[in-house]
């Protein structure tokens, strides 16, 4: 029988170890697509003395890729993106702190994720991915499925994107070790019930100032607003480049001999995009690298650019443990293009692709650990 989506899930569990399946206990949020894709990455061969055709065809490295999107409820999966989650700027990935309670179930907690030196490969965070098609739920639903449970993966990029009239969702692509399949069913994980961030609980600041988790908005210039966001979207890359060695001597206990053996983090970009709305010509002077530029700059002014979506609570204001906010602090950046059109029958808008320098991302929730 042809099956549906809807018919599917998708959850996720993080891992001890690079590559040791972890417990699926975690769901990703609203997910809106799924795809990922196997390879045998099959080598052709001819021969000398042969026919036209192929003599033989063997199989070369498996490799597993993929991507996902989910509409943005809550912050656990952030973590996989950014490499830590710890109540400082510290690299070490010790958890978060009290943002306000008394450190028990009934309190708050802020996470704090990008710092300036991520966990290196051995220590960055990787999960185990659980994709179930269930094409029996009834007395075959542990003997029937498609469940396929990807371990070792890695998230090589993350998008977090906004517009009018739509969630915020998140984008990921990631590349995985192993993947194991069986007929069982889905584990059963509970899934939030919050509503998703969406774009009127945003707001979107240019600013010099220095801005954390608790800086008020209220403290921040009223030139400092972006008033006219009509979309935005933030990405890091981790650049993840996937190791092989030969014939698989050495290969670990849960790797395969055609499997990658290792999944390593290198340099990471972050890229931002804003598209706005023609107001006046500040935004072009800030483009043009100084607030009062007539002409192109030798020297770029840098701006934090920060993207604030509040759930409940006031950020700056008393803390209280119902507060529940997410803040993307981008620094040192600088606008790499703008693009300014004229049409008689349109609004005029302004589109901004902005070089991020360093970025924290601010989450302050009731989870007490997104590990």
């Amino acid at each position: 029988m042809v099956n549906s989506g809807y018919k599917q899930s998708l959850f996720w569990g993080g891992e001890s170890r690079y590559g040791s399946a972890g417990a699926i206990d975690e769901a990703l949020g609203l997910v809106q697509s799924i795809n990922p894709t196997e390879s045998n990455s099959l080598i052709k061969i001819r021969t000398l003395g042969g026919t036209r055709d192929y003599s033989n065809i063997v199989p070369g490295k498996f490799e597993i890729t993929g991507s996902f999107e989910y509409y943005l409820q809550d912050g656990p999966f952030f973590r996989q993106a950014l490499g830590e989650d710890t109540g400082t700027t510290a690299t070490v990935d010790t958890g978060p702190r009290v943002h306000t309670g008394w450190g028990e179930a009934a309190s708050a907690y802020c996470h704090v994720m990008g710092s300036a030196e991520s966990p290196t490969t051995d220590d960055f965070p990787s999960f185990t991915l659980e994709f179930t098609d269930a094409e029996d739920t009834g007395a075959a639903a542990t003997t029937k499925n498609l469940k396929r449970l990807y371990d070792g993966c890695r998230v090589n990029s993350m998008t977090i994107s906004g517009s009018v009239d739509e969630p915020v969702k998140v984008a990921v692509d990631f590349q995985a070790q192993g993947v194991t399949v069986s007929t069982g069913a889905a584990t059963s994980v509970t899934e939030p019930t919050t509503d998703p961030f969406v774009f009127y609980q945003g707001v979107v600041y240019c600013t010099a100032g220095a801005v954390v988790e608790d800086t008020s908005i209220a403290a921040m210039s009223t030139s400092a607003r972006i008033c006219e966001v009509n979309s935005f979207d933030v990405s890091v890359n981790n650049n993840l480049e996937a190791i092989w060695y030969v014939s698989g001597t050495c290969t670990p206990s849960g790797q395969t001999k055609r499997g990658l053996k290792n999944l390593i983090v290198k340099g990471r970009d972050y890229e931002a995009n804003l598209g706005l709305h023609f107001k006046n010509r500040s935004m072009y002077q800030k483009f043009l690298g100084a607030t009062s530029a007539t002409t192109d700059q030798d020297t770029l002014a840098k701006y934090t650019i920060v993207l604030d979506f509040v759930r409940s609570g006031t950020i700056g204001a008393v803390k209280t443990v119902t507060d529940n906010y997410l803040r993307i602090v981008l620094g040192s950046c600088a606008f790499n293009t703008i693009n300014i059109p004229g049409n008689p029958e349109d609004v005029i808008s302004q589109n901004l692709n902005v070089f991020v320098e360093k970025a924290k991302f601010y989450v302050v929730d009731d989870d007490l650990s997104y590990a």
